[in-house]
């Protein structure tokens, strides 16, 4: 997507796991995550931090369980290379967003 215009990020958790460990969106522009968590049963959510250490949140979204879809509306992110997890399975779930 280019700035200015709205881009969906697709994630899927399966397995407690992510489909990816990066994701990339244009900076300065608002845009969708469309969240799958195919686990029955579990929930998982998406949250991105300015680094791993996970103490400063930039957008958190609303905990799903199994099977469901979200689409979390996420605010521009200045340029750069950010930290994205599962709140509740942080230490299996988790990836780079870069936005550039």
């Amino acid at each position: 997507a280019t700035a200015g215009t709205s881009a969906t990020l697709n994630l899927v958790a399966k397995n407690v796991m992510f489909d990816t460990s990066d994701l990339s969106v244009s900076a300065n522009a608002a845009f969708t995550i469309h969240f799958d968590n195919q686990d029955a049963g579990i929930p998982h959510n998406v949250a991105i931090y300015t680094d791993k250490s996970a103490t400063t949140n930039l957008f958190r979204g609303q905990i799903v369980t199994g099977p469901a879809t979200q689409d979390y509306a996420v605010p521009p992110l200045e340029p750069g290379t950010y930290y994205f997890r599962c709140d509740v399975h942080p230490t299996v779930m988790f990836g780079t967003f870069t936005v550039k």
